[in-house]
């Protein structure tokens, strides 16, 4: 089923003539009610950032406009290195005239396009977001976290690094955790470690809780001690966030709307595109935990809706087999992910343990980085999905719509 959805991209962004501060650029998505957060996060990356705004709302509604107005107040409020390099993009509520000239189209079952019409287009929003990324190496991050002190900084002190991941199929991991709603986000890795130490603790991995295959393969404990980034294994259901080229990085799967493997999908698309996952020692990204969203309620809650649910399931069997096998991962990092998923028993007391001894510093981190060089395997290299095709760039201001265009989103 296609979706009909109004986009106007580049809303906002730097003129042409200036050069990104960075050569990464934060890329992320959110609707209006995130807006709070999406501002904790531009303010702590300080740096490029290209984002997509879901307006819930018919282009040239008066819903549309009033959302604009709150989000050209909210934007005001950005400390000027948070709003120098950012990049601006907007997505409206899909319209009736659309969606019914999508629907004649599709044929599916009136039921299941009823259902994925009132599913949050995450991943439209993601492809929209990464267009206008205005360097070649991204950072895909949800709205939600915010990443330690210096991330920005300590990376590009580290070329060696980053032509690396330039130049080879290579997915740098940030790891990422949860801390207690009872505690500040710590802003640096002897603070993380500390709240993780703690008895019960205050942070943990992200989702090991619930999903702790999600994150697993990081191998949360090792990281505490690490003092190099060191190469995982991708394993089915990760999904990290990672600094990469979106010179091969694949598009998101469109057909992935609401909560559910929308992003597992990608990461899953990026282990078939041959990608070796290094892990960045010493950064993070951290977020509060909260409670279950509406989103997640509509597919594993008590009252979940079962359409959608075997929509989900359908369709993650459908989006494996259009794909490539997965290769086999490097010799290097299958004993990474055999201590990833034997540690999780384990992981609390050796985080405990590890507050006890120096952690490593950013310069050593750093310096250890500066010589790392895996070459993609021959089986990679023959695994190969369709880049991201650019969107024409323009720039605006706030409210102007000359610059919109309609696309049609998978669902």
């Amino acid at each position: 089923m296609l979706l009909s959805h109004e986009v106007a991209p580049s809303v906002i962004s730097p003129p042409p003539q200036r050069l990104p501060s960075a050569p990464i650029t934060l890329v992320t998505q959110c609707s209006l009610d995130r807006l709070d957060r999406l501002a904790a996060l531009l303010s702590s990356w300080a740096g490029p950032a290209s984002v997509a705004l879901y307006i819930d709302a018919e282009a040239g509604s008066d819903d549309a406009h009033a959302a604009l107005a709150r989000m050209a107040e909210e934007l005001r409020q950005l400390p000027s290195h948070a709003a120098r390099d950012l990049t601006l993009s907007l997505m409206h509520q899909a319209d009736e005239q659309g969606e019914a000239a999508a629907e004649a189209q599709s044929g599916v079952q009136a039921e299941a396009e009823a259902v994925a019409r009132g599913l949050y287009p995450i991943n439209a929003l993601r492809n929209l977001a990464l267009s206008q990324a205005r360097t070649e190496l991204v950072f895909l991050l949800d709205v939600d976290f915010v990443p330690s002190a210096g991330l920005l900084r300590d990376l590009t002190r580290q070329p060696a690094l980053l032509s690396h991941l330039a130049a080879n199929k290579a997915a740098l991991v940030v790891p990422a955790f949860e801390v207690s709603p009872r505690h500040r986000l710590p802003a640096q890795q002897a603070a993380l470690a500390a709240l993780a130490a703690s008895s019960p603790p205050q942070a943990s991995g992200f989702h090991t809780g619930h999903f702790p295959v999600g994150h697993a393969p990081t191998d949360f404990a090792r990281w505490f001690t690490s003092a190099r980034p060191y190469e995982v294994a991708y394993e089915e259901s990760y999904e990290p966030y990672v600094v990469a080229s979106k010179r091969w990085l694949p598009a998101y799967d469109e057909r992935f709307r609401g909560y559910g493997l929308n992003k597992v999908s990608h990461l899953y698309a990026v282990a078939a595109q041959g990608a070796r996952f290094l892990v960045m020692p010493s950064h993070f990204v951290a977020a509060h935990e909260h409670s279950k969203s509406s989103s997640w309620q509509a597919i594993y809650g008590q009252h979940a809706e079962v359409m959608q649910r075997m929509r989900l399931a359908a369709l993650w069997r459908r989006f494996k087999a259009e794909l490539p096998p997965l290769p086999a991962p490097p010799a290097s990092a299958k004993a990474s992910t055999h201590g990833a998923a034997s540690s999780q028993s384990t992981a609390s007391s050796r985080m405990r343990s590890a507050t006890k001894r120096p952690l490593p510093s950013t310069d050593e981190a750093g310096d250890a980085s500066a010589g790392t060089a895996i070459e993609p395997s021959d089986r990679a290299k023959a695994a190969r999905l369709t880049p991201l095709p650019p969107l024409p760039r323009r720039t605006g201001h706030l409210g102007q719509h000359q610059a919109s265009r309609r696309v049609l989103c998978q669902a």
